[in-house]
């Protein structure tokens, strides 16, 4: 009955990121652009003591701000502070690819666009409700341009070595086709591959992708999702790698954001008003 109930408050969760065309322009991720100390042959990893803790996006379509929240909050640069996840949201709406902002949801790579271009703010400058029509705080833009990404990368979604490199430094950014039988996710956190293919398809949304292990030989990614802490596992699930290789949307792999800290965002700002 628990796990009847929950479903019915997942399903009423607005999916509303589109299936857009795949830019071959997209930059890709190369491996010795990330370094990591060799886990990568470990049978189990998890970010999850590391990503800012999970929330729910309540009943509008801000997946891709709440999970850019989690992306964006595991880097260095917002260290101890939390990025806005309506930020995050509003401005993918005028940075992605489609005509105005009058719409619910928008894409990854929208966001990212936003999240270059202009920043992002800390949380307290503009603070998350449920309801689209939030204010801004007076100060917020400044304090987005402390915060700008350098630049986004994809990572082949069949490159497990280097997706597991990448996670060994921060959290990636990924959408997928949700269809009804995740809804119904258990405790474990586990999806059934063959149970989720065989259910109808509801919608797109953005999550996280956090860590992975090995289940009877099997690799799977691990992803914190917005629904809150009663969803699946304490907030987070589990998609096997074959599924989540036929489920993507939008790119071809994850996206791995890069930044700089702040020392070094300075330091670049000084030589340039010494040139």
């Amino acid at each position: 009955m628990i796990n009847l109930i929950k479903s019915l408050i997942y399903k009423r969760k607005i999916l509303n990121v589109p299936e857009t065309p795949i830019d071959e322009r997209d930059w890709q991720l190369k491996e010795e652009m990330v370094k990591a100390d060799g886990g990568i042959n470990s049978k189990q990893f998890s970010r999850r003591d590391r990503t800012p803790e999970v929330k729910n996006q309540g009943r509008i379509g801000s997946c891709v701000g709440h999970s850019g929240r989690v992306v964006y909050g595991d880097t260095e640069i917002f260290k101890n502070k939390e990025p806005s996840p309506m930020w995050i949201y509003k401005k993918g709406k005028i940075h992605d690819p489609f005509e105005g902002e009058d719409y619910s949801g928008t894409t990854i790579k929208g966001a990212c666009k936003g999240l270059k271009i202009e920043g992002c703010c800390e949380e307290k400058y503009w603070p998350y409700k449920d309801n689209e029509q939030t204010s801004i705080l007076d100060g917020a833009v400044e304090n987005a341009k402390k915060y700008k990404i350098d630049s986004f990368y994809v990572i082949y979604r069949k490159n497990h070595e280097l997706i597991k490199k990448a996670l060994l430094n921060e959290a990636l950014w990924t959408s997928f086709k949700v269809y009804n039988s995740f809804y119904s996710t258990p405790s474990s956190g586990i999806v059934d591959s063959e149970t989720y293919l065989k259910s109808s398809l509801s919608g797109g949304h953005a999550v996280a992708m956090i860590g992975w292990k090995y289940i009877d030989g099997s690799l799977y990614w691990e992803f914190q999702n917005s629904w809150g802490k009663y969803f699946g596992d304490k907030g987070f699930f589990f998609i096997e790698s074959s599924l989540y290789e036929e489920i993507i949307i939008n790119n071809i792999g994850p996206i791995y954001i890069q930044t700089k800290s702040e020392e070094d965002r300075k330091r670049k700002e000084e030589e340039d008003r010494k040139r």
